[in-house]
């Protein structure tokens, strides 16, 4: 589950991360946004970057992240009223909140591509959902499958609660860029994407 849920949002963030850069494209200040708006809900800088208005960024990660959630909740035979999912949704938002990262100096090669390390410090927000779910469907309540939605969103809940943090690590992102016409189009590798969602969940 957890795997299923990192690799969500790492879908989104390659969804919204395209930007137009010059030559003296900021590609630290990129990455930042780009962060932020996704972990942090703050959706100002990668609006700029990507010449979107900051409601349709934030428009645009909340509807990925419901469709997602909707694909990982019927993965795991799980059929939630609109009401569960949204809080689903909006758990595993706030439990990414938790992750705290540091943007480092971007290092440009001599094509102008550019790469960026992200300090991470792991926090393992989902490491007990299993275990206290488990624990859930003990007795009557396995019997009962309308609550099992309930019971997975407490799971999340009390999981997101107890979260344990450890030793920071470094990611490296790779941003490079195509040519569309005369712009340059910036962007950030998605196989880098998945291993910083992968550690910043303590999922390695």
């Amino acid at each position: 589950m957890k795997k299923l849920v990192a690799a969500a949002l790492a879908g989104v963030m390659v969804l919204s991360m395209a930007a137009c850069g010059a030559k003296d494209f900021d590609a630290k200040g990129y990455v930042q946004g780009m962060l932020d708006a996704q972990f942090k809900g703050e959706y100002a800088a990668h609006a700029e970057d990507t010449g979107e208005s900051e409601d349709t960024v934030k428009q645009q990660i909340e509807d990925e992240n419901r469709s997602d959630m909707e694909l990982i909740v019927s993965a795991l035979g799980l059929n939630p009223t609109e009401e569960e999912l949204q809080e689903c949704v909006d758990l595993i938002t706030e439990g990414f909140k938790k992750i705290e990262y540091e943007v480092q100096d971007a290092v440009k090669d001599e094509n102008d591509n550019y790469t960026v390390d992200v300090v991470v410090t792991p926090i393992g927000i989902l490491d007990s959902v299993n275990d206290i779910l488990a624990e859930k469907l003990q007795g009557e309540n396995a019997a009962d499958a309308s609550k099992y939605m309930a019971m997975f969103n407490e799971a999340i809940k009390e999981s997101i609660e107890q979260a344990e943090t450890f030793e920071q690590e470094t990611v490296t992102l790779n941003v490079t860029y195509t040519e569309e016409g005369n712009n340059r189009i910036y962007s950030v590798n998605e196989a880098d994407l998945t291993e910083l969602v992968t550690i910043a969940t303590h999922q390695q």
